[in-house]
Protein backbone atom coordinates (compact mmCIF):
# COMPACT_ATOMS: atom_id res chain seq x y z
CA UNK A 1 0.00 0.00 0.00
CA UNK A 2 1.28 3.76 -0.58
CA UNK A 3 0.13 7.34 0.27
CA UNK A 4 0.26 9.92 -2.17
CA UNK A 5 -1.98 12.57 -1.59
CA UNK A 6 -1.64 13.97 -5.01
CA UNK A 7 -2.17 10.98 -6.71
CA UNK A 8 -5.23 10.61 -9.15
CA UNK A 9 -8.12 8.71 -7.19
CA UNK A 10 -10.50 6.82 -9.24
CA UNK A 11 -14.03 6.64 -8.73
CA UNK A 12 -16.34 4.41 -10.22
CA UNK A 13 -20.12 4.84 -9.85
CA UNK A 14 -22.85 2.26 -10.02
CA UNK A 15 -25.87 4.15 -10.27
CA UNK A 16 -28.91 3.76 -12.53
CA UNK A 17 -30.86 7.37 -12.49
CA UNK A 18 -29.98 9.00 -15.36
CA UNK A 19 -30.24 12.45 -13.21
CA UNK A 20 -28.31 11.25 -9.88
CA UNK A 21 -25.63 10.11 -12.77
CA UNK A 22 -25.36 13.46 -14.33
CA UNK A 23 -25.42 15.31 -11.11
CA UNK A 24 -22.40 13.38 -9.48
CA UNK A 25 -20.46 14.26 -12.58
CA UNK A 26 -21.47 17.88 -12.34
CA UNK A 27 -20.11 17.90 -9.16
CA UNK A 28 -16.91 15.69 -9.34
CA UNK A 29 -16.28 18.56 -12.34
CA UNK A 30 -16.71 21.63 -10.22
CA UNK A 31 -14.81 20.26 -7.05
CA UNK A 32 -11.65 20.99 -9.21
CA UNK A 33 -9.94 18.27 -7.47
CA UNK A 34 -7.97 15.64 -9.18
CA UNK A 35 -10.77 12.82 -9.28
CA UNK A 36 -11.67 10.91 -11.95
CA UNK A 37 -14.81 9.82 -11.68
CA UNK A 38 -16.97 6.57 -14.50
CA UNK A 39 -20.44 5.65 -14.25
CA UNK A 40 -22.25 2.56 -14.86
CA UNK A 41 -25.65 1.76 -14.59
CA UNK A 42 -26.32 -1.49 -12.76
CA UNK A 43 -24.38 -4.57 -11.16
CA UNK A 44 -24.01 -6.20 -14.33
CA UNK A 45 -21.80 -3.05 -15.95
CA UNK A 46 -19.80 -3.06 -12.99
CA UNK A 47 -18.80 -6.45 -12.87
CA UNK A 48 -18.05 -5.71 -16.60
CA UNK A 49 -15.92 -2.59 -15.80
CA UNK A 50 -13.76 -4.43 -13.39
CA UNK A 51 -13.09 -7.17 -15.91
CA UNK A 52 -11.91 -4.63 -18.52
CA UNK A 53 -14.38 -6.45 -20.55
CA UNK A 54 -16.08 -5.22 -23.82
CA UNK A 55 -16.17 -1.67 -24.40
CA UNK A 56 -13.87 -1.28 -20.64
CA UNK A 57 -11.28 -2.79 -22.20
CA UNK A 58 -8.73 0.46 -22.52
CA UNK A 59 -7.69 1.03 -19.13
CA UNK A 60 -6.74 4.90 -19.67
CA UNK A 61 -10.14 5.39 -20.33
CA UNK A 62 -11.20 2.73 -17.71
CA UNK A 63 -9.02 2.65 -14.90
CA UNK A 64 -9.19 0.13 -11.88
CA UNK A 65 -11.30 2.37 -9.38
CA UNK A 66 -9.48 3.31 -6.05
CA UNK A 67 -13.10 3.73 -4.57
CA UNK A 68 -17.15 2.36 -5.74
CA UNK A 69 -20.05 4.38 -5.34
CA UNK A 70 -22.77 1.78 -5.10
CA UNK A 71 -26.38 3.05 -5.86
CA UNK A 72 -28.76 1.39 -3.09
CA UNK A 73 -31.63 0.51 -5.44
CA UNK A 74 -34.78 -1.19 -3.40
CA UNK A 75 -36.45 -3.98 -4.38
CA UNK A 76 -34.46 -5.83 -6.49
CA UNK A 77 -31.89 -4.90 -5.08
CA UNK A 78 -28.55 -6.23 -6.62
CA UNK A 79 -26.14 -3.95 -4.26
CA UNK A 80 -25.36 -6.48 -1.71
CA UNK A 81 -25.05 -9.56 -3.76
CA UNK A 82 -22.74 -6.80 -5.59
CA UNK A 83 -21.09 -5.55 -2.45
CA UNK A 84 -20.38 -9.33 -0.96
CA UNK A 85 -19.08 -10.39 -4.42
CA UNK A 86 -16.39 -8.05 -4.24
CA UNK A 87 -15.56 -8.16 -0.93
CA UNK A 88 -15.40 -12.12 -1.45
CA UNK A 89 -13.29 -11.24 -4.19
CA UNK A 90 -8.85 -11.50 -3.39
CA UNK A 91 -8.97 -8.86 -5.82
CA UNK A 92 -11.09 -5.90 -5.08
CA UNK A 93 -11.99 -7.23 -0.89
CA UNK A 94 -9.54 -4.29 -0.35
CA UNK A 95 -11.52 -1.82 -2.65
CA UNK A 96 -13.99 0.85 -0.29
CA UNK A 97 -17.48 0.56 -1.64
CA UNK A 98 -19.55 3.66 -0.27
CA UNK A 99 -22.94 2.75 -0.53
CA UNK A 100 -25.34 5.34 -1.39
CA UNK A 101 -29.00 5.48 -0.64
CA UNK A 102 -32.48 7.32 -1.12
CA UNK A 103 -33.60 6.79 2.39
CA UNK A 104 -31.72 6.34 5.53
CA UNK A 105 -32.85 3.16 6.91
CA UNK A 106 -31.26 0.87 9.97
CA UNK A 107 -31.56 -2.27 9.03
CA UNK A 108 -30.21 -1.62 5.13
CA UNK A 109 -27.33 0.36 6.84
CA UNK A 110 -26.69 -2.56 9.18
CA UNK A 111 -26.51 -5.02 5.78
CA UNK A 112 -24.31 -2.71 3.91
CA UNK A 113 -21.74 -2.65 6.64
CA UNK A 114 -21.94 -6.51 7.45
CA UNK A 115 -21.23 -6.93 3.96
CA UNK A 116 -18.09 -4.87 3.74
CA UNK A 117 -19.16 -1.38 3.05
CA UNK A 118 -16.76 1.24 3.77
CA UNK A 119 -19.29 4.12 4.18
CA UNK A 120 -23.92 4.61 4.09
CA UNK A 121 -24.63 7.96 2.27
CA UNK A 122 -28.05 8.91 2.00
CA UNK A 123 -28.22 10.98 -1.16
CA UNK A 124 -28.61 14.38 -0.49
CA UNK A 125 -31.03 17.21 -1.52
CA UNK A 126 -29.10 19.77 -2.78
CA UNK A 127 -26.44 20.04 -5.35
CA UNK A 128 -24.48 21.83 -2.77
CA UNK A 129 -24.77 19.41 -0.50
CA UNK A 130 -23.65 16.71 -3.04
CA UNK A 131 -20.25 18.90 -4.20
CA UNK A 132 -19.59 19.02 -0.42
CA UNK A 133 -19.48 14.92 -0.27
CA UNK A 134 -17.81 14.59 -3.47
CA UNK A 135 -15.14 17.41 -1.69
CA UNK A 136 -15.47 15.38 1.86
CA UNK A 137 -14.75 12.20 -0.25
CA UNK A 138 -12.03 13.28 -2.22
CA UNK A 139 -10.12 14.90 1.19
CA UNK A 140 -10.88 11.95 3.03
CA UNK A 141 -9.74 9.39 0.87
CA UNK A 142 -6.62 10.73 -0.45
CA UNK A 143 -5.77 10.89 2.72
CA UNK A 144 -5.94 6.85 3.32
CA UNK A 145 -3.53 4.24 1.99
CA UNK A 146 -4.96 2.76 -0.60
CA UNK A 147 -3.72 -0.96 -1.86
CA UNK A 148 -2.02 -1.19 -5.38
CA UNK A 149 -4.50 -3.18 -8.05
CA UNK A 150 -3.30 -5.34 -10.62
CA UNK A 151 -4.31 -4.26 -14.08
CA UNK A 152 -5.36 -7.49 -14.99
CA UNK A 153 -7.52 -8.45 -12.32
CA UNK A 154 -8.73 -12.27 -11.59
CA UNK A 155 -11.49 -13.57 -12.23
CA UNK A 156 -14.65 -12.49 -10.24
CA UNK A 157 -18.44 -13.99 -10.19
CA UNK A 158 -20.97 -12.58 -12.14
CA UNK A 159 -23.95 -11.96 -10.44
CA UNK A 160 -26.60 -14.39 -9.34
CA UNK A 161 -30.31 -14.54 -9.50
CA UNK A 162 -30.57 -15.19 -6.02
CA UNK A 163 -31.09 -12.69 -3.44
CA UNK A 164 -28.74 -12.55 -0.37
CA UNK A 165 -30.80 -10.34 1.91
CA UNK A 166 -34.40 -9.55 2.23
CA UNK A 167 -35.46 -6.18 2.13
CA UNK A 168 -38.47 -5.81 4.42
CA UNK A 169 -40.65 -2.82 4.61
CA UNK A 170 -39.39 -0.74 7.34
CA UNK A 171 -39.87 2.79 8.41
CA UNK A 172 -38.52 5.96 6.45
CA UNK A 173 -37.09 8.57 8.41
CA UNK A 174 -36.37 11.77 6.31
CA UNK A 175 -33.10 13.14 6.81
Amino acid sequence: MKINHSQRLHFLMVDSDEDDTILMQEAFAESTSLNHLNCVKDEVQLIDYLHGSGVYQDRQHYPLPNIILLELRAPTNKTFEALSILKESSEFRRVPVVIFANSLDDTLVANAYDLGAASYIVKPNTFDALLNIVKGCHEYWSMCARPVLSLKPKEIPALKERVILSTQPTEIRPH
